[in-house]
């Protein structure tokens, strides 16, 4: 695994600790789109990006409480902090200590170190057709979220709640979607099948041309690698664009599609 593009993003981070992140230019940076980016670094660090991002920038508020004559207030505002209230909370939930008796004490210094990625030059070989695929209609559960660390979250909790009901034994008897999608407000997932029920929302996979890499493993280890592989080696190898808005996985018997809308 080449982890050359996430420490330029780390590099990025660390750069902009004291401004607003531009997941944009994460994405830019790593030639993937946030959905995989997120898993991603998620998969490889046990912590979101904004979590991450959190836990960094409290880091080097600490550092100045300790070194610089600052007011906290200020130390707040530095990074990114719109009140002293919501800094406190998150200081002291990191630290287990308020920024005042942090300046106040004698104790050690703590520290969140900067993550860095140690780089390996392994290539991946690729299963994949292109496909063209007619509009599928499917019967879904939906969760949105303002984010997309809060998205992944919910699609855990999701998953346990119906690993215990009958609807995941009758999504995998005719195949079970995963439907990532993003507009300008917020983040979505759909999760179901093509089987008729009264009670989930309906959803339409538009008609398309799509880029389809099969993987014969449902470990999310495993997704996460060829996700990771398909942005970094497949898609700056092709002449195609891809719609980074839209992502589905199909999980059939022992295996995953991962289906990329191109043009």
């Amino acid at each position: 695994m080449n982890f050359e593009s996430l420490n330029k993003m780390i590099t990025y981070i660390e750069n902009n600790l004291t401004n607003k992140i531009d997941f944009n230019e994460l994405s830019k940076l790593t030639n993937m789109n946030i959905f995989i980016l997120e898993r991603i670094f998620m998969f490889l660090t046990n912590m979101s990006l904004t979590e991450y991002i959190k836990k960094r920038r409290l880091s080097k508020a600490f550092e100045d409480i300790k070194n610089t004559h600052l007011k906290i207030i200020d130390v707040a505002f530095k990074y990114q902090y719109n009140s002293a209230s919501s800094f406190n909370r998150a200081f002291k939930q990191l630290f287990n200590t308020t920024p005042t008796e942090c300046r106040n004490s004698m104790g050690n210094y703590k520290m969140i170190p900067m993550i860095y990625f140690e780089n390996n030059q392994n290539n991946y070989h690729f299963d994949y057709e292109i496909k063209k695929m007619n509009s599928i209609t499917l019967y879904c559960f939906h969760i949105t979220a303002k984010n997309h660390s809060d998205l992944l979250y919910k699609i855990r909790a999701l998953y346990d709640q119906i690993k215990s009901s009958t609807y995941y034994k009758e999504f995998n008897d005719v195949g079970m979607y995963g439907i990532f999608t993003k507009n300008e407000n917020c983040y979505n997932y759909y999760l179901g099948s093509t089987k008729y029920f009264s009670d989930l929302e309906k959803y339409e996979i538009k008609k398309n041309e799509y880029a389809v890499f099969k993987l014969v493993s449902r470990n999310q280890n495993d997704i996460v690698t060829l996700e990771e592989q398909i942005n970094k080696q497949w898609i700056p190898s092709t002449s195609y664009y891809i719609k980074n808005s839209l992502k589905i996985e199909l999980y059939k018997d022992d295996s995953c599609y991962i289906y990329l809308p191109i043009k």
